[in-house]
């Protein structure tokens, strides 16, 4: 069947992590089910490599690059980019790979190694989770029913619509589009046949209890949409009507699986081409018609009211969002809402201009995707635009319209906190306006009102770092690289824990990362699991994995390892004494606000610090006594 070619397979969906707090996955689990999806098989189904030595190499998914620098090394069941610096284990590379967190890449790795995980024993998750999972299988058959429908004589009219508005049989079955019987009750009757209670169906939404209390389908008639999650799974639906009845548009209600202010339309399929930015429009025919044409970093925002939530998720996918909505009113004031919304998520924001009375459908069919492209490269910055805007609400020729756009603009500029943005924009609307630039900057400098923490904040950014403040932050950067060495090499070689513990007890790292870490592996050393590379992986946060990934795959490659952490050890041990004895050197040059007890304390210390630095400098290679 072409709906199932298209839709791939149930098994690869899986659910959101985040909708079963309650699960928690035991290490031992976890490490079954990385063991059980060799790092090297994984990668090849995204990336072509080539074995080199002992690892393989390719070109790296995560960024562009002509020559490979992307390595997988099979020992150590890690993966290494010396291009950008990413790094981890499986569960890394699946987070990557399909921008998952870490516990959705553990159930989606459980899945493909078929493995079983736990439920909850909540019983009010159990009921919930089985009402979910019931929801999304009469999704799936609804779908397949509608896929169906569409190839029938009764999808005809459908068929030739999207004929009339150039949608290809190809693009169809790739969005898994069908066609809803204009019979009352023909999808009830064929879940009914599946087996389906009818209390399951009125859970989906997609059948309807009437005043009579017969059952009857919700939409009738229409070009249907699946709505997919990032993962694939149909978890709702959009209909269409094909003349100019209305509503134009039908939707899905929100279920126990479905609530539209947390998804996107096709981000499941703009995941994996984002290149950075991702291109959001109001319509699935919009998305739809776009990535026919070649443009697949693009998504629909299931409504023109952006969400806070849907913000969050395209934060998540892309360091770029550019908002390309119809060129109406309700199009614009859509736009600048959703504006508002996503700068304040964190998202770097642009405006696609579209001519008056087009949306990204109608545009792309009569000027081709090339054109659509220069649009994009085109979009104005957020400023930019929403001067823009207000620039046409005001008649410019008269001076009491000008001065109210003037001070509309300062309330724009006011909120930019780059300051050479700034400069430029005040710059650009002096000349424009003949105003001065001394004038235009008072007016925004009047609406910049810094709070009491703000002031506390600059005074103290702007405070000169001294020479030796300089030097100690490089010298505690070091000895928490040599911690990290420490505690990849222990992964590599858990027989030098006895040597490792002995200087390096818990609480004694200077990062306190480096302590939690610690924590966990001496654990499970102490209680006889032992610990590997890829299970280090598992303790690291997802911004440290490309470093621990680095130190493995660079540094950990010793003939003697009893002597090259010993070695180590006396290296952060040097380190924390110059530390300590360029601390005390800067507190000594301001002695007036010391007590003569504390200068005489801090310079008996130094000392003694010069001394130790000095023995260390003086000891023979890798040997020392512990100080514990």
């Amino acid at each position: 069947m072409g709906y199932r070619k298209y839709r791939r397979c149930r098994s690869a969906a899986v659910s959101r992590i985040k909708d079963d707090d309650s699960i928690r996955y035991s290490d031992e689990l976890i490490e079954e089910i990385r063991i059980s999806n060799d790092i090297v098989d994984v990668v090849s189904e995204y990336v072509r490599l080539e074995k080199k030595g002992k690892n393989y190499f390719g070109l790296c998914p995560f960024h562009r690059e002509k020559t490979p620098s992307f390595s997988v090394e099979a020992g150590k069941q890690i993966f290494y980019c010396f291009g950008c610096g990413r790094g981890g284990n499986v569960f890394h590379f699946i987070s990557l790979a399909e921008r998952l967190d870490f516990t959705e890449a553990v159930r989606l790795l459980a899945d493909r190694a078929k493995i079983q995980l736990p439920e909850s024993e909540d019983p009010r998750e159990k009921k919930k989770a089985r009402i979910k999972q019931q929801i999304q299988d009469i999704n799936l058959i609804a779908a397949r029913f509608f896929y169906e429908a569409l190839k029938s004589k009764q999808g005809e009219a459908a068929t030739a619509y999207l004929k009339k508005r150039g949608i290809s049989d190809s693009t169809a079955r790739k969005f898994g589009l069908g066609y809803s019987n204009d019979g009352w009750d023909d999808l009830y009757n064929h879940l009914k046949s599946h087996g389906i209670s009818e209390e399951a169906m009125l859970d989906s939404g997609l059948v309807l209890k009437g005043s009579s209390g017969n059952l009857y389908d919700r939409f009738k008639g229409r070009l249907m949409f699946p709505i997919f999650d990032v993962r694939g799974n149909v978890i709702a639906f959009g209909g269409r009507v094909l003349d100019d009845s209305l509503p134009k548009y039908m939707n899905s209600p929100e279920t126990a699986l479905y609530n539209k202010r947390k998804h996107l339309y096709a981000l499941n399929f703009a995941k994996n081409h984002i290149e950075g930015s991702l291109i959001i429009v109001e319509g699935y025919l919009d998305v739809i018609s776009l990535y026919q044409s070649g443009i697949h970093n693009v998504v629909a925002s299931l409504g023109t009211a952006l969400t806070e939530s849907q913000g969050r998720l395209l934060k998540k996918y892309a360091n770029e969002v550019i908002i390309a909505y119809d060129a109406d009113t309700a199009g614009q004031a859509a736009t600048m809402r959703g504006l508002e919304l996503l700068t304040d998520t964190g998202c770097s924001v642009r405006v696609l201009s579209l001519p008056e009375g087009t949306d990204p459908d109608d545009y792309i069919k009569r000027n081709g995707a090339d054109r659509f492209r220069k649009l994009v490269d085109n979009a104005l910055p957020l400023v930019e635009y929403k001067i823009k805007t207000i620039k046409t609400e005001h008649d410019l020729s008269k001076t009491k319209e000008k001065i109210k756009f003037l001070n509309k603009a300062a309330d724009v500029l006011a909120k930019v906190d780059n300051a050479m943005e700034r400069e430029m924009y005040i710059k650009r609307l002096s000349r424009e306006y003949e105003i001065s630039e001394e004038a235009i900057l008072s007016e925004v400098l009047r609406r910049v009102r810094p709070s009491a923490r703000q002031i506390r904040r600059i005074t103290k950014v702007a405070e000169p770092a001294g020479k030796t403040n300089s030097t100690a932050a490089g010298l505690k950067e070091k000895i928490i690289h040599g911690e990290r060495f420490v505690l990849s090499l222990l992964c590599v070689d858990n027989s030098i824990y006895n040597v490792v513990k002995e200087h390096f007890k818990i609480g004694k790292f200077i990062w306190e990362e480096n302590n939690r870490i610690a924590k966990i592996l001496y654990k499970r050393i102490e209680e006889g699991y032992g610990v590997s590379p890829p299970e280090l992986m598992n303790t690291v946060s997802s911004d440290e994995s490309g470093i621990f990934a680095r130190i493995l795959n660079e540094e950990c490659h010793c003939d003697d390892n009893e002597k090259a952490i010993l070695g180590k050890i006396r290296d952060i041990e040097l380190l924390k004494a110059e530390m300590r004895r360029d601390q005390i050197i800067d507190l000594l040059k301001n002695k007036s606000r010391l007590t003569d007890d504390e200068v005489d304390k801090l310079e008996s210390e130094l000392r003694e610090l010069i001394q130790e630095i000095k023995r260390i400098k003086e000891m023979p290679e890798y040997k020392m006594e512990g100080r514990g």
